[in-house]
């Protein structure tokens, strides 16, 4: 007896779908025991473009997130302050021809900005300075923010809200071992040959300036004072000034900064940027309550704002995410896989802020013992966000990656 060509036909379909189906299981299996090969302490979720679990470990795991908190922070300073948001130095004249500087917390106050301000003083019909006086009291001195004291890399310096160029300078010698500027847009400052001369001649390097608080506002009234000279505009006392805004002074120009926010968080997210992380942390302060701005009040508006974007808890309960701050350093933070994903999720309007490597969309998360990655693996179909959290000494996370990766 023959079997009929349809009963033929579905007897092979039916099979091919088992074959499919113990392939499918098989190839499961396999990523599943890499995964956990590869995984001591941490957990890994992926998911679709529509939002369905592909592969899943330890996704309730409470980890530290390391600089995957730039992500969040990202979202809601787009959210609270909007992509078009530009930070402002204002720049105060009194009776005596004195000129103040008052920072606001911009974190990309560079020499080409101030470079831009001195010509739009000079513009302005400014010629001379008596004093120039640095104002920073727009943040409170105790920021109780973690740093990374023992570097002296640019995105570890301490935050302020009148700080140039990161609060670092970038030294060089040149092939006589002369002390020379690290970049050409930035003059020497006398501070900058004070820290020099300590330091033998060998390659370029950039001092961050943190330790010293003082120095970074000293840095700062040289270096404008310097480019405020190559317009023009003499400052006829060098001294250092520091001061706080009283009556005594009158606006005489509002500088608006050529960065946008989105501009900056490219920046942010690209360098991982701790500096410029809790610049906008603090500036988030300011929402509600003005200048001058702490840590107090920018951590109450940015668990504020995490609870409206993500829902209740977000921002405080370590079983979704406990974000005490901008930059990530502080390890007392926690966060779940669960909980990312459910940011990554919501986060995916902006998916072209994060720096794209080797065709995957991350923000890593590093610090000793700590090897993160959370992003979207864009295919056809669409993105695939993922998180990769381990906190062991073993850093398995591009593996891991590469077995989400071939897992689509």
């Amino acid at each position: 007896m023959t079997r009929s060509k349809s009963t033929f036909c579905r007897l092979s379909c039916l099979e091919f779908l088992k074959l499919a189906f113990f392939f499918l299981l098989a190839s499961q299996t396999l990523a599943q025991a890499l995964l956990e090969s590869y995984i001591e302490n941490g957990s890994v979720l992926l998911h679709s473009p529509e939002g369905n679990a592909i592969l899943s470990h330890n996704s309730r795991q409470a980890l530290v997130p390391a600089s995957l908190l730039k992500i969040p922070l990202a979202h809601v300073t787009l959210s609270s302050l909007g992509e078009d948001f530009r930070f402002e130095t204002h720049f105060y004249r009194n009776a005596s021809d004195d000129l103040l500087i008052r920072g606001l917390g911009d974190p990309f106050l560079v020499s080409e900005e101030i470079s831009k301000i001195a010509e739009a003083l000079s513009h302005l019909q400014l010629e001379k300075v008596r004093r120039l006086v640095i104002d920073d009291s727009a943040f409170e001195s105790d920021l109780d923010l973690p740093q990374e004291r023992t570097t002296i890399d640019p995105y570890a310096a301490r935050n302020s809200a009148m700080a140039v160029n990161f609060n670092t300078v970038n030294l060089a010698w040149d092939t006589n071992g002369s002390l020379i500027s690290g970049e050409t847009q930035t003059p020497l400052t006398p501070l900058a040959r004070e820290l020099g001369a300590q330091l033998p001649a060998g390659e370029a390097q950039r001092i961050n300036l943190g330790s010293e608080p003082v120095n970074g506002l000293q840095q700062a009234q040289q270096l404008f004072s310097l480019l405020l000279g190559e317009t023009g505009i003499l400052v006829a006392d060098r001294n250092f000034y520091h001061e706080s805004l009283s009556d005594e002074w009158t606006l005489f120009y509002r500088h608006i900064s050529s960065r946008s926010l989105r501009e900056i968080l490219e920046g942010m997210l690209r360098f991982s940027n701790n500096f410029i992380a809790n610049q906008l942390f603090l500036t988030l302060g300011t929402i509600n309550n003005g200048y001058p701005t702490s840590a107090t009040n920018a951590r109450a508006i940015l668990q504020q704002q995490l609870a409206k974007l993500y829902g209740p808890g977000f921002g405080k309960d370590p079983n979704s995410l406990l974000m005490l701050e901008g930059s990530g350093l502080s390890r007392t933070q926690r966060v779940t896989a669960e909980g990312m994903m459910h940011i990554l999720e919501a986060f995916k309007p902006y998916a072209d802020l994060l720096p794209e490597v080797n065709g995957f969309l991350y923000k890593s998360g590093t610090m000793t013992g700590i090897y993160n990655f959370a992003g979207y693996i864009p295919r056809p179909d669409g993105l695939y966000p993922y998180v990769i959290m381990t906190n062991q000494n073993t850093n398995n996370r591009d593996k891991i990656l590469q077995v989400l990766a071939e897992k689509l």
